[in-house]
C-alpha cells in the first residue's frame, strides 16, 4: 500500500517546490518594480530639473505669464480661436503647475451650452471660475444649436454662475436666451459692473429690459431686437454702438443722448415713428463731434428716414455706410435727401452704398454733394436693380471723365457689383480709366491755379452677373494699363 501511494507525495511535494520558486519569484518581481518604479520617479525628476534649465521657465513670472497669456486662443467675433489653458498644461508638469497657479490665464472663456452636457459644463464653469481669482474676465455664452431648444429651460444655473462674478465682467456676449435673469440676479444683489468696457446681448424679446447703468466704463454695446426705451446703459460714455431692430425714432433720440459715439452701426431699420410728438427742436443744433463709422441699413425706406439726422453735423465723419431699397422708395429722391447731411462732412473719404439705387442720375445728385470721397463701394444685387436700375451708364461714366465737370475729382478706389449695361459704354469706361490713370498722374497744379485738381485713380474692381462683351483693342488697353500698375480686375459670371 505503502508503494502505490508514493508517486501522489512526491508530486505534492514537486508542487510545493514550484509554487515556493513562484513565489519567490513573484517577490522578486515585486521588489523589482519597486526599484522601477523609484527610478522612474527619480528620471521624472531629473527630467523636471533639466525642464527648470530650459530658456522659458529661466524668465521671470511676470515675462513667462505674457508669452502664455499671448500663446492662447481668443474671442474672434463671438468665436474661439486658439488653445485653452488645459492644452498648454498637458506639455509637462511644470508647465501644468505653472497654469494652474496663474489666474490670469483663465480670464478668457467661451462656453458653447449643450443639452446633453448641461450639467458637466455647469461644473466646469464653477471650477473654471475658482482659478481667476480677482482678475477681470471676458466671456462669450452660447448654444451648441438653436435658441428655441433652451427656451422653456433656459440655462438659469449657468446665468447666476456667470452672475455671481459680475463685478469682475470686462468684455461679455451673451447668444442665449432669458439673460433678463443674469441681469435681474445682478440688480438684486445691488452689485455694481466697475471693470466693464464691452457688451454684446440678443435679447429675445423687444420688451425685455435691460440694465446696464451700473457700468462706468462701459463704450462699447452690441445689442440685438432692442426697445432702446427699456435699455438702461451710460449712452453719454459710448464710444461704439450695433444695434438691430430699431426705429428711426430710436436712433434719433440715441443720437442725442451719445455726444461721444466714434462707430455706430444700424441693422434692421424700421422706418416707423413711434413717438409722433417728439420734440423736433431738440436735434436742429445736434453735433456729433466724434463720429467717425457710420453704418444705416434700412429694412424699408420712406421720408421718415431723412428724419434721422435733420441738420445735424458731423465734423469727424470718415466713412458712410447705406443699405436700403432706395429704388423702390417713395420718393425715389430720398437717397439724396438723407446725403445732404453729410455734405459738410470735409473729412468723408468712404462711401458705401448697396441693394438698390433708382438710377445714374440719382447717383450723380448723391456724389456730387461729397466731392471728397476716395473710395467708392457700390453693391447693387436686388433682383430689381436688373430691371431697369441699371448702373455704369453713359451719364455717370461721363461725369468721371473730362472735359465735364469731374464728378469724385479724389477717387483713388472704386468697386462696383450688380447688373449692368457696361458693354454698350465700354469705350467711355475705357477713357475713364485712361484719363483718371494715365493724365491724373501728373505733379499738381499750381497753388492759385483755378483748374480743379484730379487725384489718380488706384484700384477699380467690376463683378456682375450681367454679360460684358469687351472689344479686342478695348481689351489691349485695359491690360495695359495693368501692366502699367492700375489694379483693375473686370469679371462677369453670366450664363
Amino acid at each position: 500500500m505503502l508503494v502505490e501511494h508514493r508517486p501522489h507525495f512526491e508530486k505534492d511535494t514537486r508542487r510545493n517546490i514550484l509554487l515556493l520558486q513562484v513565489s519567490a519569484l513573484e517577490s522578486e518581481i515585486a521588489q523589482q518594480r519597486a526599484l522601477l518604479l523609484k527610478k522612474e520617479t527619480e528620471r521624472l525628476q531629473l527630467h523636471s530639473e533639466i525642464n527648470t534649465l530650459s530658456p522659458i521657465n529661466q524668465l521671470p513670472a511676470e515675462i513667462k505669464t505674457e508669452i502664455f497669456y499671448n500663446a492662447l486662443g481668443s474671442l474672434v467675433d463671438s468665436q474661439w480661436q486658439g488653445m485653452y489653458p488645459f492644452s498648454l498644461g498637458k506639455i509637462c508638469r511644470n508647465w501644468r503647475d505653472f497654469v494652474w497657479l496663474t489666474p490670469i490665464l483663465w480670464t478668457n472663456l467661451h462656453l458653447c451650452l449643450s443639452k446633453d452636457k448641461y450639467e458637466a459644463q455647469t461644473d466646469l464653469l464653477h471650477e473654471w471660475l475658482s482659478r481667476i481669482s480677482k482678475h477681470p474676465i471676458s466671456f462669450c455664452l452660447d448654444t451648441e444649436r438653436s435658441l428655441d431648444e433652451w427656451v422653456s429651460h433656459p440655462p438659469t444655473e449657468v446665468l447666476t454662475t456667470f452672475a455671481s462674478v459680475s463685478s469682475q465682467w470686462k468684455d461679455v456676449e451673451f447668444f442665449v436666451p432669458d439673460v433678463k435673469a443674469c441681469f435681474d440676479a445682478i440688480s438684486t444683489a445691488e452689485k455694481s459692473l466697475p471693470f466693464l468696457t464691452a457688451a454684446t446681448i440678443r435679447l429675445t424679446s423687444i420688451t425685455q429690459q435691460l440694465n446696464l447703468s451700473t457700468a462706468p466704463q462701459l463704450s462699447v454695446l452690441n445689442i440685438y431686437s432692442p426697445c432702446l426705451s427699456k435699455v438702461l446703459v451710460p449712452w453719454h460714455q459710448l464710444r461704439e454702438l450695433y444695434a438691430n431692430g430699431c426705429t428711426v425714432d430710436e436712433i434719433r433720440i440715441f443720437f442725442h443722448n451719445a455726444p461721444q459715439i466714434v462707430h455706430c452701426t444700424f441693422t434692421g431699420i424700421e422706418s416707423a415713428i413711434l413717438d409722433h410728438l417728439l420734440d423736433l427742436d431738440s436735434f436742429h443744433h445736434l453735433v456729433l463731434e466724434y463720429l467717425e463709422y457710420l453704418k444705416l441699413w434700412f429694412e424699408t425706406v420712406d421720408d421718415s428716414a431723412n428724419l434721422i439726422f435733420g441738420s445735424a453735423k458731423l465734423p469727424s465723419l470718415r466713412e458712410v455706410c447705406l443699405n436700403g431699397s432706395f429704388a423702390s422708395a417713395a420718393p425715389v429722391t430720398i437717397l439724396p435727401q438723407i446725403m445732404q447731411t453729410f455734405r459738410y462732412s470735409q473729412l468723408l473719404e468712404e462711401i458705401t452704398l448697396s441693394y438698390q439705387i433708382p438710377s445714374d442720375i440719382i447717383l450723380i445728385q448723391v456724389l456730387e454733394l461729397i466731392p471728397s470721397i476716395k473710395t467708392l463701394y457700390l453693391y447693387l444685387i436686388h433682383r430689381r436693380q436688373h430691371n431697369g436700375h441699371n448702373l455704369l451708364l453713359k451719364a455717370l461714366l461721363q461725369r468721371l471723365n473730362c472735359p465735364h465737370d469731374i464728378l469724385l475729382p479724389r477717387l483713388r478706389k472704386f468697386k462696383y457689383r450688380g447688373h449692368t449695361t457696361l458693354s454698350e459704354y465700354m469705350p467711355l469706361f475705357r477713357d475713364f480709366l485712361v484719363y483718371r490713370f494715365r493724365q491724373c498722374a501728373s505733379p499738381p497744379k499750381k497753388v492759385g491755379s483755378k483748374e480743379k485738381t484730379v487725384s489718380r485713380i488706384r484700384s477699380v474692381t467690376v463683378r456682375t452677373p450681367s454679360q460684358l462683351l469687351i472689344r479686342p483693342d478695348i481689351q489691349e488697353e485695359l491690360d495695359c494699363l495693368r501692366r502699367d500698375g492700375l489694379r483693375l480686375s473686370i469679371t462677369s459670371h453670366f450664363v
